[in-house]
């Protein structure tokens, strides 16, 4: 990897004791208002009904309400946010990730307001500032390897587009290779042909088939040896049968929307090294996993640097991005957005990767791991106190063992309560919520709730609090 020229000189500098100074006030004033955020309340009678007639106006102007009348106030602090009803509750689902430092960070608040100051809000292809160059920089740093496979990064607004870019990237190196191989319940976005890839009929409704995709199964934990031998042959017969078809290999490492599904490196290097021999590409998605497992990305964690030949961020980067290859990099013209980013965006999003790989978040002893620890013991504890909600998925009839009902990754977490029926799992959700917990589902079946909590300021009284309401409702019943 090249090394990075210097900058100095090259940044405008804001920095002078008048503005400082007035950073500092407003962030006093900030905090003054945080502090009254100590815990879970509930909605202020006087706010009410003003917030129950902005929801209906809401969903009127979407077409559709929300799943939850969920909306910010604009004051947060950690884990805990305020609403526009006066409501207090821990959001445990961040944005679907994308707010990995929870509400309100000081720190994240400061960078975002230098960034304000900047000449322009929104950043693209044409006209960048020096932000998009480190940016872009820090994300192949943040994936290297001793090989030094991923050279190239092209920045995007969103990780489906970042997905997209994938995609053309593929097709375009296998010469328009219509096929797609992939594995069982994967999720990929919601453009036309991300929907193609995701293996959910729902996200396909009403829309004209443009992409043809193999599916493979996924890992099986419970029958490690089996799920493996079976997935390498259906890859076989995929490639026997369309030979020199396939544009691109694309998985999760980590499954999200198909329900934080993990798997071993054993599991992925005979059918990493089959997509090889046929001349595959091979495509890492994540998008919902960076910065979230043991390392800044999950094929670190499992050793799979060598086989990357594009991966696709978001979410917690804030800015998302395709990373490829020396030999996958596109011709002129394939790729481009007007957008790829706002400033504050580039700012946030670069400071959050600095403090996360800056304080030992990584590592089989780093600070998500522990956390990941600390939520198995307090879900396991949970399951082995109410038998009755944590029916076994495997053996119908009997109480689940923890470790077939709490799974995921980092700051990737799930509980499977209610033997994973989705209608059960939908309204414990509402109760949740109304309880102060804001969470949200995975999976196609069995139904799981899924954390992804503010992993960069978590703390285990976080996970103490939240997984003891979620024991009182569980305990309540439906």
């Amino acid at each position: 990897m090249t090394t990075q020229p210097s900058i100095q000189g090259l940044h405008h500098d804001w920095s002078s004791p008048a503005v400082d100074a007035s950073l500092d006030r407003i962030i006093e004033e900030i905090a003054q208002a945080q502090s009254s955020l100590t815990g879970v309340r509930g909605p202020d009678p006087d706010r009410a009904e003003a917030a129950r007639l902005q929801f209906e106006h809401f969903g009127e102007i979407r077409g559709r309400g929300l799943f939850y009348p969920l909306m910010g106030a604009g004051l947060g602090r950690g884990a805990l946010v305020e609403l526009i009803d006066g409501s207090v509750k821990y959001d445990f689902i961040t944005g679907v990730g994308v707010n990995a430092f929870g509400h309100g960070d000081l720190d994240l608040i400061r960078t975002a307001m230098v960034a304000s100051m900047g000449d322009v809000v929104m950043q693209g292809n044409l006209q960048c500032n020096l932000d998009a160059a480190e940016f872009a920089a820090l994300l192949l740093d943040a994936a290297a390897s001793p090989s030094g496979r991923l050279k190239h990064c092209f920045l995007a607004n969103s990780g489906a587009l970042a997905n997209e870019n994938a995609l053309k990237i593929c097709m375009q190196h296998t010469d328009a290779a219509p096929r797609v191989l992939t594995f069982e319940h994967c999720f990929a976005g919601r453009t036309t042909a991300m929907a193609q890839i995701g293996d959910s009929a729902g996200g396909r409704q009403g829309l004209a088939a443009n992409l043809d995709v193999d599916y493979l199964p996924f890992f099986d934990e419970a029958d490690p040896e089996g799920s493996t031998s079976r997935t390498v042959a259906a890859m076989d017969e995929a490639v026997r049968r369309y030979p020199s078809q396939h544009s691109c290999f694309m998985m999760e490492l980590v499954q999200g929307e198909g329900g934080f599904n993990a798997a071993p490196r054993e599991f992925f290097l005979p059918l990493l090294e089959r997509a090889r021999a046929a001349g595959i590409p091979i495509w890492f998605d994540e998008v919902q996993s960076f910065g979230r497992t043991e390392d800044p990305f999950r094929f670190q964690t499992l050793d799979l640097e060598d086989h990357a030949d594009v991966v696709t961020l978001g979410k917690l980067s804030q800015v998302c991005a395709t990373l490829y290859t020396e030999e996958l990099n596109p011709k002129p013209g394939l790729l481009s957005a007007t957008f790829i980013g706002s400033t504050a965006a580039f700012q946030v999003g670069r400071r959050m990767i600095e403090r996360l790989r800056s304080t030992a978040s990584y590592g089989p002893d780093g600070r998500h791991a522990q956390l990941h620890a600390s939520f198995r013991r307090l879900a396991g504890e949970l399951v082995e106190r109410l038998p009755d909600a944590f029916p076994s998925l495997r053996n119908p009839g009997t109480p689940a063992k923890p470790s077939e009902v709490v799974g995921g990754v980092g700051g990737m977490m799930r509980l499977t309560p209610h033997g994973g029926d989705g209608a059960r799992i939908k309204s414990l959700l509402h109760r949740l919520f109304e309880v102060g917990v804001i969470a949200f589902s995975c999976g196609h079946g069995p139904f799981h709730l899924r954390f992804l909590p503010p992993i960069g300021v978590l703390e285990e009284h976080d996970l103490v609090e939240v997984l003891g309401l979620v024991g009182d409702v569980l305990e309540k019943g439906d």
